[in-house]
């Protein structure tokens, strides 16, 4: 069995970020096997994201032959992985990356790592424990292929670990360095985060983003990088076309409709004229649950 493979095709499974950024780490490992010496010498692979790799040129005139040379390292990089991850090639010049705050350089892709698959070794206490788990199998060859299969599982999860993988926050799967919870708990975490700020916003309809951003991250401070000015907005609407499902067409006084106007136009409820009430009702109407009925007139 190929432990490289089986590698990525586990990884492939988390799929998401989390496998973007497995692919960017092979493709900076393996990049010097990929491209010939002068496109190493003169282009480092720095992320992929969406199918495009993002690559750093040493110098602004060698960005004018990256366009003859996009086919072809497109083409390499695929075969080898035996999959299309690469669909176009990007560039951004050495002073680019040099000037990104660090929160942005954590997410490129890392160097050639310490130790590869290869490199691993199982004990014989964890071959033995492999085998005594595979011996519940009574056919000889069924026992052959489980226990080749919990090897492979075995060495990668060894790999993971001497990788700097660690536990999930929330439960025992292994997670890469850079999160803090596997694909299932993030998720989970994601949707506990919408709805403390759903409840935040809803509370206080006023708020602006980044007070909102506050308030959650001191509930949930392990979500910093989830909970992005970004995030806060996209609740906001969905908080708005919730409670805008509930507003029928021509109510302008129901205490829906004023937490309604106060969302969308960021002011207290103190603040809100007739007027600006009328305006934010029109803007949203088409979310509203009742629209409005135009009679047909008939042709003479």
């Amino acid at each position: 069995m190929n432990l490289e493979k089986y590698l990525r095709d586990e990884m492939r499974l988390l799929g998401g970020e989390t496998y973007q950024r497995f692919l960017a780490r092979e493709l900076a490992y393996h990049w010097r096997e990929l491209v010939d010496k002068e496109i190493f010498d003169k282009m480092k692979p720095i992320k992929l994201e969406r199918g495009i790799l993002y690559v750093a040129i040493e110098s602004s005139a060698y960005k004018d032959q990256l366009k003859f040379l996009k086919e072809d390292i497109i083409d390499a990089i695929n075969e080898n992985f035996g999959e299309n991850i690469v669909k176009s090639i990007s560039s951004a010049s050495i002073l680019q990356i040099s000037d990104m705050p660090p929160d942005k350089k954590s997410n490129l892709a890392v160097e050639k790592p310490k130790i590869t698959l290869e490199d691993i070794i199982l004990t014989e206490e964890e071959i033995q424990r492999c085998e005594e788990r595979a011996k519940k199998f009574s056919n000889e060859k069924l026992r052959e292929t489980v226990l080749q299969t919990l090897l492979s599982q075995a060495k990668v999860q060894k790999f993971r670990m001497a990788s700097g993988w660690h536990k999930c926050l929330k439960c025992d799967v292994l997670c890469p360095p850079e999160e803090n919870f596997c694909e299932v708990c993030k998720i989970k975490e994601r949707e506990a985060m919408v709805n403390a700020l759903f409840k935040i916003l809803y509370d206080e309809p006023y708020l602006k983003a980044w007070d909102a951003q506050k308030i959650l991250l001191n509930e949930m401070p392990h979500m910093k990088n989830e909970c992005t000015l970004a995030a806060i907005e996209s609740a906001r609407t969905s908080l708005i076309q919730k409670i805008a499902s509930k507003v029928r067409y021509g109510d302008e006084e129901s205490p829906d409709v004023i937490k309604l106007v106060a969302l969308a136009k960021r002011l207290s409820p103190d603040k809100l004229t007739p007027a600006i009430i009328r305006r934010a009702l029109i803007d949203l109407q088409f979310n509203l649950s009742e629209q409005p009925k135009f009679k047909v007139q008939k042709q003479s």
